[in-house]
């Protein structure tokens, strides 16, 4: 069975006019232009299909051309990839030749694993069945998702498996635990590939389809395309079975790949190497060291993904700048335990400030992370500054509030960059119905205590004021006067 990617109907995408279609990569960038947007459900799948066109379109042409953006809706000229035909070989997926993203070593290797380590959400191995049912051997996918799930490997690959030892264990990607990915996003796939398709200084090295089991620098910085592409896993996918059954990843109908190799190659780390991921929003943290944001986890507490997106949206300002409208596309993905809890999340902002507003804009995100983690201390009565055992319910009716109103709150986030302390207060406001039902919930009672307590309590809201210099209370130092 043959199945290039170059040709076979493999991407899901949606037309402006309307039409969803399966194409191939050659057609994807000969239509880019015309094309609206990736159009998987699951936006691992399309921003792992964004980076690997991106990729193509770096290894095909190199830096943008200067008028690369001049008419940015506009598909890319066909000579660009003349490479991919004098490379045609490498984007087949099955056969006894070069195969895409898997290790030649491991042709002769009996495929013991599952396909379905290739596809985060279909449960494998000892994973627990939640919503989908699958068995491992008796399952299977068909060629299409296995070619989404190994271009998902660079950049979603969590590490596997306890007690391994350093030489065969599973390690995660390049960028180790999955971290927050961020894209601009234009009104085609052509303008959104641009948009992303910037000038670089940096060696192109090597691309995974070019050679699978390309190693990573130990000292140095990792060129471009290796590091978009590099394969946590040796991977060689089985024959395809004769007869046709569903894909338990898109259900449809056809021959199915059971079974693979599926191998780690042990630990990537080293000291030495340099790597900053073009698409990773990245911050510094209290001692001064650069690290990658990653999305939270509902395992950590019943609110903690609440308030994620300001994580997100001051991560991502500093890289759109100013003077002019941009959609930002953040893609995150957590996980706790390696497989035990796995969560795709993904949100678009829109926003348009000036280099002061964004300043600015920044500042109130603090303030509001600041003041969302002290809601909690705001409801406690005034005598309690600590927390006690005496009431316990405050911060479980905090925490099943804030999901709510930080969604709210999150979908006017373009209104609120750039709109002043007016929109922060505005913000600030949705919390009041919400804090209305604690309020009665925590002073039911009618005695003048209990309805002044729940006016208190009633009141809560993030206080998004800006803070002046005159207002704030100067601390005296230890040991001085009075």
């Amino acid at each position: 069975m043959n199945y290039n990617l170059l040709e076979e109907k493999w991407i899901p995408v949606l037309y402006h006019d309307g039409r969803w279609e399966r194409v191939g990569i050659r057609r994807a960038l000969e239509d880019a232009g015309n094309i609206r947007q990736i159009a998987a459900s699951n936006p691992m799948d399309r921003v792992a299909i964004l980076r690997f066109l991106l990729a193509i379109l770096y290894w095909c042409k190199g830096n943008p051309p200067d008028q690369a953006d001049a008419i940015p809706s506009d598909s890319f000229p066909l000579d660009w990839f003349k490479k991919l035909d004098d490379n045609k070989e490498r984007f087949n997926l099955l056969g006894d030749g070069k195969r895409f993203y898997q290790n030649d070593a491991y042709k002769r290797k009996t495929p013991e694993h599952t396909t379905n380590y290739l596809i985060h959400e279909v449960p494998s191995g000892t994973n627990k069945w939640h919503f989908r049912h699958s068995t491992d051997g008796v399952d299977g996918l068909c060629p299409a998702c296995c070619a989404m799930g190994l271009i998902r490997l660079p950049m979603f690959a969590t590490s596997a498996g306890k007690g391994m030892t350093a030489k065969s264990g599973k390690s995660p990607g390049i960028n180790a635990k999955p971290p927050i990915y961020l894209l601009q996003v234009g009104r085609s796939l052509a303008s959104t590939l641009r948009l992303s398709w910037h000038r670089t200084d940096k060696e192109m090295g090597i691309p995974a389809w070019e050679k699978a089991d390309v190693e990573l620098p130990k000292q140095g910085e990792v060129p471009l395309l290796t590091g978009m592409t590099w394969l946590p896993r040796s991977v060689w996918l089985g024959a395809p079975e004769e007869s046709q059954s569903a894909c338990i990843s898109c259900g449809r109908p056809g021959r199915l790949i059971r079974c693979c190799v599926f191998d780690g190659k042990g630990s990537s780390k080293a000291e030495g190497r340099m790597w900053r991921d073009p698409h990773v929003t990245y911050a510094t943290t209290s001692k001064g060291e650069i690290t990658s944001l990653h999305a939270s986890d509902a395992l950590g507490a019943s609110d903690a993904a609440a308030g994620q997106w300001t994580k997100f949206l001051a991560g991502s300002l500093p890289s759109q700048g100013s003077g002019g409208a941009r959609s930002v596309w953040i893609i995150g993905f957590s996980t706790v335990q390696n497989d035990k809890y796995l969560e795709a999340m993904e949100a678009l902002l829109s926003c348009s400030c000036s280099t002061d507003q964004l300043q600015e804009s920044i500042a109130g995100i603090e303030r509001w992370q600041k003041e969302g983690s002290n809601l909690v201390r705001k409801v406690r009565p005034a005598n309690e500054k600590k927390p006690s055992r005496k009431h316990l319910e405050i911060p479980p009716m905090v925490a099943a509030i804030r999901p709510h109103v930080e969604e709210r709150v999150s979908a006017k986030a373009g209104e609120i960059i750039g709109g002043g302390d007016e929109a922060w207060e505005r913000a600030a406001q949705e919390y009041r119905p919400m804090m209305e039902v604690i309020a009665n919930s925590l002073s039911p009672g009618f005695t003048t205590v209990a309805v002044q307590r729940r006016r208190k309590i009633a009141g809560v809201t993030p206080d998004m004021r800006p803070k002046t210099e005159s207002a704030k209370k100067s601390k005296s130092k230890k040991g001085g006067g009075k």
